[in-house]
């Protein structure tokens, strides 16, 4: 019997009859036993193990570092320009990351199925009807999270990929870079945007900076259509490139977004729309370098003339992660100085404060009654295998354990906080909830946390996001729970979560945390408060929420530069 992989969802693709292995089960119809009348079929057992992983994240690592030099000067020479490296790879080098993580994933994936499955076929995606290429940086994320994209990428590499690819990791590289900035007396002002601040605490700042109050507005550049000779022309350096690095060199050809090439031009007329200065002293920003095309254009013409990028942590899971994200990857790239959360690791680091708490104030209420879990996204597509979580993984076993080992009177009490992106990135959830526990309270997503977590005695955060810093920024009681399958930390980070794990906070046996839970419930603020949970408490943060008596005056100090403050008198 022939064997089919099925890596898209648009069964009129699929086979009249055979063997079908899904990629995932987002393939799967609704009812998977209405196959059995046509079919026999598997689920592909896609998870790797530790050392694939670190070998997958090297190896990106090293292939960024080629891409990165080879598109700088392809695109040069393409619009006939000699900026800098560092000027293409602020406007590039979000997308480019991601890009190398995503398809250094997808080669291994393959590489392993290939193996299990030797004669298997290919069933993907109609390529006629489907875009490779995404208009700019912020349509390739949304394109990662197709079914049909992500189809595309494993025909891509089906008749090319091999175990040989991955067989050994990459050089190691740095990811930070010293920046030379050239001097220039008619740099004026400066320009903060998305911050991360609270609004009000945005404002504040740059009032005390002198600088125009902007509302966040997204300028979207033009869409424009792939040009197919143009992407022919892009001349890269593959004589001396490897085997993979040449694989995704003919990859970028076709996955380039148009905003780097065909759109360049119009890319760089929008930038008058958003009103910024041409030089500012230095530019203050924690999450738009991400996501918006025109205003990286911007901040790289501004870098070139001088203009100082400060880009500040976009949120947890920084500095805790034992695999950087490749947001943070990009951001001790390319800026000149680095504002964490109070981690440090290079020289352009600077252990900061966390941002997103600055100002506020959590109101202790006697009523509080709710224990709320907070979820996390599953990914029916992971960008890498050593980041996201899988929606295979063995995740909402872990929690659906956690929740029915909870005693009946405080299962009543629980609330679910499900990551609001779910729907996005992969399957819903609440189906499977509810078969686990009918009764459970699905909570509303769409209502904001800082609501929700007013009622609430107790949170419980199943995943290494923003929620833990900033719970215990704001004094929240909190626990922590995950297992090394879907979460693994830095070694800086381990001595942390050890003192965490002593105190009780932390838990990787859903079963010892409802235990936990069950002892401490009835006074859970007598455990928040204890001389030993406090300490716990004021070392994460000191690492992962710092604070300080005057986060404005710090922030500015940053910003404008110590020396200038005290020629100013303002130290």
């Amino acid at each position: 019997m022939t064997s089919y992989l099925i890596t898209t969802t648009d069964c009129s693709r699929w086979p009249n009859s055979g063997h079908l292995v899904f990629i995932g089960t987002f393939c799967l119809p609704d009812d998977p036993d209405s196959l059995l009348d046509k079919y026999t079929y598997e689920v592909a057992e896609t998870s790797v193990s530790p050392d694939d992983k670190l070998r997958c994240f090297q190896l990106s690592e090293s292939v960024y570092e080629s891409l990165n030099t080879q598109i700088a000067d392809a695109l040069n020479q393409s619009h006939q320009y000699s900026k800098s490296t560092r000027y293409w790879e602020i406007l590039t080098g979000s997308w480019l990351r991601l890009f190398v993580d995503i398809h250094i994933s997808r080669i291994l994936i393959v590489a392993k199925l290939r193996e299990m499955y030797p004669d298997i076929q290919l069933i993907c995606a109609d390529g006629t009807k489907s875009r490779r290429a995404p208009f700019d940086t912020a349509d390739f994320h949304s394109l990662t999270k197709s079914t049909e994209w992500n189809s595309l990428v494993y025909a891509n590499l089906w008749n090319t990929a091999s175990a040989e690819h991955i067989a050994s990791p990459g050089r190691t590289v740095r990811t930070t870079r010293a920046h030379q900035k050239p001097q220039s007396s008619k740099l004026s002002g400066y320009v903060l945007s998305a911050t991360y601040l609270p609004r009000m605490q945005e404002l504040l700042l740059q009032l005390r900076l002198g600088s125009k109050y902007r509302r966040l507005r997204i300028i979207n550049p033009p869409a424009i259509p792939v040009d197919n000779e143009a992407r022919k022309q892009l001349v890269f350096n593959e004589f001396q490139s490897s085997d993979v690095e040449k694989l995704l060199i003919k990859l970028v050809r076709a996955y380039l977004p148009t905003s780097f090439l065909e759109g360049f031009a119009a890319l760089r007329i929008s930038i008058c729309q958003m009103g910024f200065p041409d030089s500012p002293k230095t530019i203050f920003t924690s999450n738009r370098h991400i996501y918006d095309d025109v205003f990286n254009a911007w901040v790289a013409e501004a870098a070139e003339n001088g203009s100082r990028l400060v880009l500040g942590q976009h949120g947890g899971y920084y500095g805790i992660s034992k695999f950087p994200t490749f947001a943070e990857r990009h951001e001790l790239s390319v800026s000149d100085t680095y504002l964490t959360w109070g981690w440090g690791s290079t020289t352009s680091t600077l252990g900061g404060i966390i941002l997103t708490t600055v100002g506020s104030r959590w109101k202790h209420r006697e009523s509080r009654s709710r224990l709320l879990l907070v979820t996390d996204e599953l990914w029916s597509h992971p960008r890498s295998v050593y980041t996201d979580i899988p929606e295979t993984s063995n995740y909402l076993d872990h929690l659906g354990l956690l929740a029915k080992s909870l005693p009946s009177t405080i299962q009543q009490s629980l609330e679910l906080r499900r990551h609001l992106g779910q729907r996005v990135v992969g399957h819903p959830v609440e189906s499977w909830w509810l078969n686990q526990l009918p009764t459970i309270d699905m909570g509303d997503s769409s209502i904001p946390f800082s609501k929700i977590v007013k009622n609430a005695k107790l949170v419980i955060v199943a995943h290494n996001g923003t929620t833990i810093p900033e719970n215990f920024s704001r004094g929240i009681p909190t626990l922590i729970t995950w297992t090394s399958n879907w979460v693994e930390i830095r070694d800086e980070a381990k001595p942390i979560f050890a003192k965490l794990a002593e105190v009780g906070i932390f838990h990787e046996d859903p079963v010892s945390l409802a235990k936990h839970i069950s002892a401490i419930w009835d006074n859970v603020d007598a455990w928040w408060e204890s001389k030993e949970v406090v300490e716990a408490c004021e070392l994460f943060c000191s690492q992962y929420a710092k604070s300080v008596p005057r986060p404005r005056k710090f922030l500015r100090e940053i910003i404008v530069g110590k020396s200038i403050m005290k020629e100013q008198g303002d130290l």
